[in-house]
């Protein structure tokens, strides 16, 4: 208990806000700055790729991992109408994500927190954590 606590106090400002309208998951600030550090200043396009891990049962993006495939890949884009920056997520979409975590509103734009994570190879990617129990739907009721 003691553990979750403090991870949440030092993640509190690493969010995305995902909205379900236009398939978009918007940095915060903060995550924003963090995945600059942790990726560094790359000369290329930053492109994201968007996974889910079975073992913690979460979705989470890993930005400029290398492929041998041709893969589906998302660009790290500016919104300068509502200043803020983040990516399109077309698979899985938006929907699937909110939907898998149990959100019942999520035709309204969703705050979700985000922890950073290391691969076993040591390559780190950014979780998206499931929201707390009371932001999900009631699943005796489907």
């Amino acid at each position: 208990m003691l553990q979750k606590i403090i991870t949440w106090w030092r993640n509190r400002h690493n969010f995305v806000i995902m909205d379900v309208g236009d398939n978009s998951v918007t940095f915060s600030r903060r995550l924003f700055r963090h995945i600059k550090n942790v990726c560094g200043e790359a000369d290329v396009q930053p492109k994201v790729f968007v996974f889910y891990t079975p073992a913690t049962k979460c979705y989470g993006f890993a930005i400029n991992v290398p492929f041998d495939q041709p893969t589906q890949l998302a660009d790290i884009q500016y919104n300068s109408k509502h200043k803020c920056i983040g990516f399109e997520s077309l698979n899985p979409t938006v929907a699937k994500i909110l939907y898998d975590y149990g959100v019942s509103r999520f035709l309204k734009p969703c705050k979700l927190t985000v922890t950073t994570q290391v691969t076993p190879q040591g390559r780190a990617y950014f979780q998206i954590e499931r929201p707390h129990e009371k932001y999900t739907r009631n699943d005796t009721s489907l």
